[in-house]
């Protein structure tokens, strides 16, 4: 299990923004959940299925 400052770290983006996105804060965009999707090897359809 990666830690959020190595996630982030690997997409190129900080903590804060990564937490924003797990609490519904933010609503990220297709690359950066492709970006995150590639990142945790998980296909993108796998990403959206865990939302």
């Amino acid at each position: 299990m990666l830690s959020n400052s190595i996630l982030a770290e690997m997409v190129g983006k900080d903590r804060q923004y990564l937490y924003k996105i797990e609490k519904r804060k933010v609503t990220p965009n297709i690359v950066t959940l492709s970006v995150l999707a590639k990142a945790l090897k998980i296909s993108l359809s796998e990403l959206f299925q865990k939302i």
